[in-house]
């Protein structure tokens, strides 16, 4: 009777369907983790991740443009990371292209900043100044864009390559006119050095004839089109948790905290408020939903990123800013950020 058991409950074993593993994903943000990046450590805590069958590993990243190389090389499946830097890799790699799924931030973040009394009070002030910046800096990559735009030509001024840390001390001490960074990260560098907020001048691209699109979720276009379910299930997961970010800020911030001990709780606080305001909650997402992409402002950005990156055969926008992976606008819109 034993042995009839045992072989009866090995065959119901057998017969019973097999449980469903979670998918799992590595995801790498664009730098260490900030405010920001709460949606995806929310989204996690909270079941969000979970509920679409998905196990998400996030993992720190190294510059917005450095992602799609490392998805390229398969460090991770996504990325957030610059739209603007698959223009040149899919035009470079057409058999390993990347695709936008989601666009986060509906306006780019870089800009060129300066400090009050360095005789800049528009961009074509500039016109023989020193500005300060990595190599492979994205502002001072759009920078000939930007110039064009604004009377400026592209060689009036005076490049001084420096690492990312020490731009800010340089422009604060005099030691160059001008910096190009993103306004989130620059204006809270300058303050703490000791600026002024009322000092601080920041021409940001979008607000400057360069209206380009800011950092969003990429992936390989093989896997996007391979699993499609997981791409909706991950976007409708970072959309639930950006939504529990702006009405619970506080647990946002203490989410990074857990994974970033030495971040500065009122800093983050502030720079989230800032990102929030400057690149997510937009007009166009208030109306749109966040994530919209208009054809037109995108077929701008390819053509201001080919002009950039020298790309005699870029891609067509519509083949990698893609909009097939999202839920229906209602459930893109946003609520306002809680005080």
């Amino acid at each position: 009777m034993l042995r009839r058991s045992l072989i009866a409950t090995a065959g119901a074993l057998l017969a019973a369907p097999a449980i469903a593993q979670p998918r799992a994903l590595r995801l790498m943000l664009d730098w260490t983790p900030q405010g920001y990046h709460a949606a995806w450590f929310l989204a996690a805590e909270r079941g969000h991740f979970a509920k679409e069958g998905l196990n998400v590993t996030i993992q720190r990243g190294f510059g917005s443009g450095d992602v799609v190389t490392k998805l390229a090389a398969g460090a991770a499946e996504i990325g957030f990371g610059d739209p603007g830097a698959v223009v040149k890799h899919n035009a470079d790699n057409p058999g390993r292209a990347m695709v936008n799924v989601f666009q986060y931030f509906d306006r780019t973040l870089a800009g060129v900043i300066t400090l009050a009394g360095r005789g800049i009070a528009r961009p074509a002030d500039l016109r023989g100044k020193r500005i300060a910046a990595p190599v492979g800096d994205s502002g001072r990559v759009l920078f000939p864009v930007f110039a064009r735009a604004n009377g400026l030509a592209a060689d009036a001024v005076t490049w001084i390559t420096v690492a990312p840390p020490l731009r800010e001390p340089m422009l604060f001490r005099g030691e160059a006119d001008a910096i190009t960074a993103f306004v989130s990260g620059a204006f809270f560098n300058l303050r703490a050095l000791g600026a002024k907020e009322a000092d601080i001048r920041m021409f940001r691209f979008n607000d400057f004839g360069v209206d380009v699109f800011g950092n969003a979720l990429l992936l390989p276009a093989e896997m996007a089109a391979r699993e499609p379910e997981m791409v909706r299930g991950f976007v409708r997961a970072t959309l639930a948790g950006l939504k529990d970010a702006l009405t619970d800020p506080a647990a946002a911030i203490a989410a990074v905290q857990a994974r970033e001990p030495l971040a500065d709780i009122p800093l983050e606080t502030e720079r989230m408020r800032f990102i929030m305001r400057e690149a997510v909650l937009t007009p166009t997402a208030a109306a749109q939903g966040i994530g919209h992409v208009d054809p037109a402002r995108a077929s701008a950005m390819v053509a201001a990123m080919a002009e950039a990156f020298a790309v005699a055969n870029p891609p067509s926008a519509e083949s990698f800013m893609r909009m097939d992976y999202l839920p229906p606008a209602a459930e893109r819109m946003l609520p306002a950020m809680r005080a």
